[in-house]
């Protein structure tokens, strides 16, 4: 299929999906539509009345309550004016709001439920940009666009009838230049889309870029690279404006052409109208009346490329909106799923599992073949990049699993409902990510009915409740951004806890310790199987033979295969990596 071929696919189905917006609303839309006709019908019949008016003061005799009724007239059609536009617009914009509103709700419901190797290919400043900025043109296209083209319709279709009413060869020579208007629009619009597909685009990066600064900020002042970052970002700022200096380029010659196109109408009148009037062919109120008529012709003109412009907007952010939307989850719920398992218990057996990230890539995991019993524990240790934190995101079915499997309770966890699944797995990351609200809020985090006492005991449980005790708020110190105001330490229980309070099946802590003291995190751990024993399946990640040697059972895992395996007794008697790792931690342990 050819370039042109892509593109004029790619706006139909642009179209069909701004239509597919309205028809919801189409209702609303429409009923608001009728009473914007009423309210263009009554804006053209003030001229009639104007031109009798006037008609009237020309002659001899007039009567003076005709003219006062004709202006008592006039008062009330302004008036009842006012009260339909407040209608129409409350009809029209209100549904374009709430057009808003259900596209965002649809695009972050979208997000939520797309993989993690999506958001591994995706900026946060490009979606963000999504959301805000590509949402509002969708917006304009599905609310200002219909009162620019009702307008441009109705009103500039009578507005001509009502001119030829007065004046057939008049009304032929003022329009001569509205043809020149259709040229415009045809030559122009894919320009338009086009070029601010590209202003879009930039705002994306800007977004991007701005986002990525502010949330690394630390670590650029670190390494005083507030310049560099200056540098970069004044970069994308040129590339933003010279984007929509192109634009604009573009846009700056269309709307005055069109402008001046339609005001050449005027001139027309006042040549040939005021040779007319003097030759009485056309009354000085039919005069007027046919000035005010092109005055209100005008704007459904302008009209005519304003709703072009925004349906081109529109529809190029349509285009990036449907791309996301197209986008499918690589993990989701399917009739494969049994949804007929309502618990899990924790019996976990992975059988001949490899993975690698991508196709015919480097394998990650290596022919894995383990047996974790319910309630039981496991404790995983290995080099960086060995493949430990691969196997615990497939556990929680984060990629989809190619070769191999991993079964629950003697289930594929594919046949098991992916919300169910995650519901009982609670996983602590080495770096967790805490929202900006409460401590209490961070701890019962997706629990409704959770108590007081309950989330006290799990911040006792994680050593915790002392130094929250210290805060000023204590439970309820509102928190920084991924909760800057705590220790690294900190962090990590907290995250603990939130995990714990859910009662989950399967614990996971991955290197949940690193930023805890040796002496701390014994005791905690303590707590923690106190507090699952009989209850969970715990799996635990780390670099610390002390946090891992009371687990029923650890594996070593080096370049994706599992090279030892056995009770931390066993695996003290070979001659292997676990062994030389025990000995060397002994040994720091006597020098610290």
């Amino acid at each position: 299929m050819s370039s042109k071929d892509n593109n004029d696919t790619s706006r139909r189905d642009s179209l069909y999906f701004i239509l597919s917006l309205v028809r919801k609303h189409l209702p609303a839309i429409l009923l608001g539509v009728s009473v914007l006709i009423v309210v263009d019908f009554v804006q053209l019949v003030i001229p009639k009345l104007v031109q009798k008016t006037i008609d009237f003061l020309g002659q001899v005799r007039f009567s003076q309550s005709l003219i006062a009724r004709y202006t008592v007239y006039i008062l009330l059609l302004s008036l009842s004016m006012v009260a339909l536009r407040f209608i129409w617009r409350m009809l029209i914009i209100g549904s374009a709001r709430k057009i808003e509103k259900e596209l965002r709700l649809t695009m972050f419901e979208h997000l939520q439920n797309l993989d993690f190797d999506f958001y591994n290919r995706s900026k946060t400043g490009d979606l963000m940009a999504l959301m805000i900025n590509d949402v509002n043109a969708v917006r304009m296209a599905t609310g200002p666009s219909f009162i620019a083209l009702t307008d441009a319709l109705f009103m500039g279709t009578l507005s001509l009838v009502f001119m030829f009413s007065i004046n057939v060869k008049l009304t032929l020579f003022a329009i001569i230049p509205l043809p020149g208007i259709i040229f415009l629009m045809a030559r122009f619009g894919p320009m338009i889309q086009n070029r601010f597909k590209a202003v879009q685009e930039s705002f994306a990066s800007i977004s991007s870029q701005t986002q990525e600064s502010f949330s690394g900020i630390r670590v650029v002042k670190g390494f005083v690279q507030e310049l560099s970052e200056r540098g970069v970002f004044e970069q994308k700022c040129d590339e933003y404006v010279e984007k929509n200096i192109r634009l604009v380029k573009i846009w700056g010659f269309f709307y005055p052409s069109v402008t001046l196109l339609a005001n050449l109408s005027l001139t027309i009148l006042y040549l040939f109208g005021g040779r007319a009037v003097i030759t009485r062919s056309v009354s000085f109120g039919e005069f007027v009346s046919f000035a005010m008529y092109i005055n209100l012709l005008v704007w459904p003109v302008i009209a005519t490329g304003w709703v072009f412009n925004l349906l081109q907007r529109g529809m190029a952010s349509a285009g990036r909106i449907l791309d996301l939307l197209n986008t499918k989850p690589r993990i989701e719920d399917n009739r494969d799923e049994d949804f007929k398992i309502k618990e899990i218990h924790g019996d976990i057996r992975i059988e001949n599992l490899t993975f690698s990230y991508e196709q015919d890539g480097r394998e990650v995991l290596k022919n894995i073949n383990l047996q974790i019993p319910a309630f039981s524990s496991l404790g995983i240790m290995g080099k960086h990049g060995a493949g430990k934190s691969t196997l615990i995101a497939l556990l929680c079915r984060l990629f989809p699993i190619t070769r191999g499997r991993i079964l629950i309770d003697e289930k594929d966890i594919r046949r098991i409902p992916t919300d169910l699944l995650r519901r009982n797995i609670g996983y602590v990351p080495q770096d967790p990510f805490l929202f900006s609200d409460t401590i209490y809020n961070n701890i019962a985090f997706g629990l409704d009915d959770v108590s007081d006492e309950e989330v006290k005991r799990m911040a006792d449980l994680t050593l915790m409740s002392e130094e929250i005790g210290e805060f000023t708020n204590g439970f309820d110190t509102v928190l920084g951004e991924r909760g800057v105001t705590l220790s690294g330490g900190q962090k990590q229980r907290l995250s603990l806890a939130r995990a714990l309070i859910i009662k989950p099946a399967i614990l996971i802590l991955d290197d949940a310790f690193s930023s805890v003291d040796t002496s701390t995190e014994k005791e905690i751990l303590s707590n923690v199987f106190a507090e699952i024993k009989g209850k969970s399946t715990i799996i635990i990640i780390s670099h610390r033979v002390s946090t891992v040697m009371e687990c029923d059972r650890i594996v070593i895992i080096d370049e994706g295969w599992i090279r030892e395996q056995g009770t931390h007794q066993e695996l003290i008697k070979k001659d292997g990596y676990y062994q030389r790792l025990y000995e060397l931690q002994k040994l720091e342990e006597v020098f610290v």
